[in-house]
């Protein structure tokens, strides 16, 4: 039988199913009433509303990448800068690391939700294998946030414990009324980083597959919002490993292959938005119990407005609630990242998107 790569001709796009096969938050009744209303507050009352979402993040400063965005964007990069940025904006939540926010949440609205960073890592040559807790949520109650925010990588050296750490702090977040985003990363050994140094190439942490499953890890661990990464196109030098990764799996589990035929067939020629939307239809699929939102990734060069505005287009289409975009926002003077942010909410707002509440 022939082989049927992903293509124009052997896919269907249905963007009305896609959203309608989405949670609905009042029917999601595994939540408290204070889960629920604090999700309520950032999907509906915040932000592009209408059951959608899009926040602003600012924890790779203090905790994920390290002062290093001092040199690349100077003023943009300051938490006063921020605090402009998301009292001026019309953001559903933003984000910052756990003692951070304690001093510096009031420099921003109290109207709009904080998502507390509960943990994170310090950049160095050798990153620790498993995130750090550095905050608490008895802390997070007190300075009023509204969620809390946990990393999960999947694929990390310490992957049993890690998923007990992070189903530990969802309880007790729950427990206290609090949601929880799960930033739910692929990342180790042979996904970012090569096996070892023999090894040309990875088999990419934000492939479809590695996207894919972190997206149902995070729902499994009991995450109710998950941000992952846009599922990029396997690059040409890592297709090899990729595929011989899904072999590998595919005898335990026959449909691993699948995951070969989603890309395109000749490595060098790119996807289309429409396969892009399909693709991001599969991952979104995987989590039918907790809202999914895609990060904004790397610095972008060239047009930040124009390439945040595509992805967030495609990431809709697919069924995604919305997105979570940082440096690409922040990382420019003030009333650009207000300009750039506006044009995505303006296409997360369109009816089309509207997801309601019941």
């Amino acid at each position: 039988m022939e082989t049927k790569y992903i293509n124009e001709k052997n896919i269907k796009i249905d963007i009305e199913k896609n959203i309608e096969n989405r949670p609905r938050l009042k029917n999601l009744h595994h939540f408290n009433e204070s889960v629920k209303s604090k999700l309520f507050q950032m999907l509906y009352k915040n932000g592009p509303g209408n059951g959608c979402f899009l926040s602003l993040p600012f924890d790779q400063k203090y905790v994920e990448h390290g002062p290093l965005h001092d040199f690349l964007w100077e003023k943009s990069a300051q938490i006063k800068s921020i605090a402009q940025l998301v009292n001026k904006g019309n953001f559903s939540a933003y984000v910052l690391p756990a003692e951070i926010a304690v001093k510096y949440k009031h420099l921003f609205r109290p109207d709009i939700p904080l998502i507390y960073k509960i943990d994170g890592h310090f950049t160095q040559p050798k990153s620790a294998n498993t995130p750090s807790k550095i905050g608490s949520i008895k802390q997070a109650l007190q300075i009023g946030a509204t969620a809390i925010g946990i990393t999960f990588y999947l694929g990390g050296k310490e992957v049993n414990y890690d998923m007990e750490r992070v189903n530990k702090i969802v309880d007790t977040a729950h427990d206290s009324g609090l949601p929880v985003v799960i930033w739910s990363y692929p990342r180790g050994p042979g996904i970012s980083e090569p096996l070892n140094e023999k090894d040309e190439g990875v088999s990419q942490a934000d492939s479809l597959y590695w996207v894919h499953y972190a997206v149902a890890a995070a729902e499994a661990l009991g995450a109710d919002v998950i941000k992952t990464k846009f599922p990029q196109q396997v690059k040409p030098q890592n297709r090899k490993i990729y595929e011989k990764m899904l072999d590998k799996l595919s005898k335990k589990n026959y449909s691993a292959v699948a995951y070969k035929y989603l890309e395109p067939e000749n490595p060098d020629i790119e996807l289309t938005e429409e396969q892009h939307i399909y693709r991001v239809s599969l991952v979104t699929r995987s989590s039918p119990s907790s809202f999914v939102i895609f990060s904004g990734g790397p610095k972008i060069k060239g047009d930040a407005k124009e390439s945040l505005v595509k992805q967030t287009r495609i990431v809709m289409k697919g069924g995604a609630e919305g997105g979570i975009y940082g440096r690409n926002i922040w990382g420019v003077p003030v009333e650009e990242g207000i300009e750039i942010a506006n044009n995505v909410i303006e296409e997360i707002q369109k009816k089309e998107f509207h997801r309601s509440y019941e």
